[in-house]
């Protein structure tokens, strides 16, 4: 089974903040435990997740990101969190700042990761420890 997992890297270099500002995205596609392949993706202004989210107003809003399995990012919001999961990407917020080693954490399950989550009307990003085995 295959896994195709984007990364933040504004920088191209390191794992970045702000998922729903980030135009530039480490791609890394996993078969059997492996790297099969990894590339940059950039994106354009109207193409980042904050503009899908919150400045489409089509009725299926449509995004590159959707296609990939798993997000790993320096912070998201849990509205980000869930909209992504509605398209069935999973999205965690990770410590480790080198994407490889993010990547090969993932892939032996030792990756520590948290996945922000809203209680109620109110929306507060908290760290809750996931389970994150491939």
């Amino acid at each position: 089974m295959e896994t195709i997992v984007a990364v933040t890297s504004q920088n191209k270099k390191t794992v970045t903040k702000h998922a729903g500002e980030c135009r530039n995205y480490l791609i890394y596609t996993i078969k059997n435990n492996e790297i099969t392949s990894k590339k940059i993706l950039e994106l354009k202004d109207n193409e980042i997740l904050k503009y899908t989210f919150h400045e489409d107003k089509s009725t299926s809003p449509k995004n590159l990101l959707y296609d990939v399995d798993i997000l790993l990012t320096g912070s998201i919001g849990p509205g980000g969190v869930n909209r992504l999961a509605n398209q069935n990407v999973t999205a965690y917020v990770i410590k480790d700042k080198d994407p490889d080693i993010a990547i090969e954490k993932l892939i032996k399950g030792t990756l520590e990761a948290f996945s922000p989550v809203s209680h109620g009307k109110h929306h507060h990003g908290h760290d809750h420890k996931c389970s994150n085995r491939s």
